[in-house]
């Protein structure tokens, strides 16, 4: 924040392919950087309509999303149900 950053991305949050092998941070992590800074965070890895939610709870002002975009048929339907979740 001192140093001018206008937000913060906190991950890995949850498995994922892109970091196989490594398990996810949780959601305690990321409450815990939501806490502590005055910038939004932006959750990062293993995020899904299944647990977006629980990173909305957690505090976070967004997501990173990239497996699942890559993967749906149709890209603004896919972000548009994870927005309105």
């Amino acid at each position: 924040e001192s140093a001018g950053a206008s937000y913060v991305t906190a991950g890995h949050i949850f498995e994922t392919d892109c970091k196989k092998g490594l398990n996810g941070r949780g959601i305690a992590f990321l409450s815990e950087i939501t806490s502590s800074v005055n910038l939004p965070v932006l959750a990062i890895g293993g995020i899904r309509a299944e647990n977006i939610a629980l990173v909305k709870r957690a505090g976070a002002r967004g997501a990173c999303v990239m497996s699942g975009a890559f993967a749906c048929e149709d890209v603004n339907k896919y972000f548009h149900e994870l927005r309105n979740i």
